[in-house]
Protein backbone atom coordinates (compact mmCIF):
# COMPACT_ATOMS: atom_id res chain seq x y z
CA UNK A 1 0.00 0.00 0.00
CA UNK A 2 2.83 2.35 0.86
CA UNK A 3 4.60 1.80 -2.44
CA UNK A 4 1.35 2.23 -4.39
CA UNK A 5 0.59 5.52 -2.62
CA UNK A 6 4.11 6.78 -3.28
CA UNK A 7 4.00 5.82 -6.96
CA UNK A 8 0.60 7.43 -7.44
CA UNK A 9 1.78 10.65 -5.77
CA UNK A 10 4.80 10.70 -8.07
CA UNK A 11 2.63 10.00 -11.11
CA UNK A 12 0.33 12.91 -10.26
CA UNK A 13 3.28 15.26 -9.86
CA UNK A 14 4.91 14.15 -13.12
CA UNK A 15 1.68 14.51 -15.09
CA UNK A 16 0.88 17.93 -13.64
CA UNK A 17 4.43 19.15 -14.31
CA UNK A 18 4.19 17.85 -17.89
CA UNK A 19 0.92 19.66 -18.57
CA UNK A 20 2.32 22.92 -17.18
CA UNK A 21 5.51 22.52 -19.25
CA UNK A 22 3.46 21.83 -22.40
CA UNK A 23 1.31 24.88 -21.74
CA UNK A 24 -1.96 22.93 -21.48
CA UNK A 25 -2.48 24.40 -18.01
CA UNK A 26 -0.87 27.41 -16.34
CA UNK A 27 -0.42 25.76 -12.95
CA UNK A 28 -1.04 22.34 -11.41
CA UNK A 29 -4.72 21.59 -10.78
CA UNK A 30 -5.35 22.32 -7.07
CA UNK A 31 -7.36 19.17 -6.32
CA UNK A 32 -4.65 17.02 -7.93
CA UNK A 33 -2.00 18.71 -5.78
CA UNK A 34 -4.19 18.01 -2.74
CA UNK A 35 -4.56 14.36 -3.80
CA UNK A 36 -0.78 14.08 -4.22
CA UNK A 37 -0.24 15.58 -0.78
CA UNK A 38 -2.83 13.22 0.75
CA UNK A 39 -1.08 10.22 -0.76
CA UNK A 40 2.28 11.40 0.54
CA UNK A 41 0.62 11.78 3.95
CA UNK A 42 -0.42 8.12 3.73
CA UNK A 43 3.20 7.19 2.95
CA UNK A 44 4.47 9.18 5.96
CA UNK A 45 1.80 7.64 8.22
CA UNK A 46 2.78 4.11 7.16
CA UNK A 47 6.44 4.99 7.76
CA UNK A 48 5.56 6.22 11.26
CA UNK A 49 3.55 3.09 12.07
CA UNK A 50 6.26 0.78 10.74
CA UNK A 51 8.95 2.58 12.76
CA UNK A 52 7.21 1.92 16.10
CA UNK A 53 6.87 -1.82 16.95
CA UNK A 54 4.33 -1.17 19.72
CA UNK A 55 2.16 0.96 17.47
CA UNK A 56 2.48 -1.55 14.63
CA UNK A 57 1.31 -4.33 16.97
CA UNK A 58 -1.68 -2.25 18.12
CA UNK A 59 -2.64 -1.45 14.52
CA UNK A 60 -2.42 -5.12 13.50
CA UNK A 61 -4.60 -6.16 16.47
CA UNK A 62 -7.16 -3.47 15.65
CA UNK A 63 -7.26 -4.46 11.99
CA UNK A 64 -7.81 -8.10 12.98
CA UNK A 65 -10.63 -7.08 15.32
CA UNK A 66 -12.28 -5.01 12.59
CA UNK A 67 -11.96 -7.88 10.12
CA UNK A 68 -13.57 -10.26 12.63
CA UNK A 69 -16.43 -7.82 13.21
CA UNK A 70 -16.97 -7.46 9.46
CA UNK A 71 -16.96 -11.25 9.03
CA UNK A 72 -19.49 -11.61 11.84
CA UNK A 73 -21.72 -8.97 10.26
CA UNK A 74 -21.60 -10.75 6.92
CA UNK A 75 -22.50 -14.06 8.55
CA UNK A 76 -25.45 -12.59 10.49
CA UNK A 77 -28.90 -13.61 9.25
CA UNK A 78 -30.84 -11.12 7.16
CA UNK A 79 -33.15 -8.84 9.08
CA UNK A 80 -36.86 -9.17 8.60
CA UNK A 81 -39.39 -6.47 7.94
CA UNK A 82 -42.95 -7.23 9.05
CA UNK A 83 -42.16 -10.93 9.41
CA UNK A 84 -40.84 -11.21 5.84
CA UNK A 85 -37.26 -11.68 4.70
CA UNK A 86 -35.77 -8.24 3.92
CA UNK A 87 -33.31 -9.53 1.33
CA UNK A 88 -33.91 -8.31 -2.18
CA UNK A 89 -33.97 -10.74 -5.06
CA UNK A 90 -33.22 -8.73 -8.17
CA UNK A 91 -32.80 -11.71 -10.46
CA UNK A 92 -34.93 -11.94 -13.60
CA UNK A 93 -36.76 -14.95 -12.19
CA UNK A 94 -38.09 -13.08 -9.16
CA UNK A 95 -41.82 -12.37 -9.20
Amino acid sequence: MQRTAMLEAERIEIVQDHWVKEGAITEPVPYMVQRRDDLMGVVRMIDAINSDPDLLDRVKKRMAALASAADAAMAAPATTVGGEDATIDDSEVAD
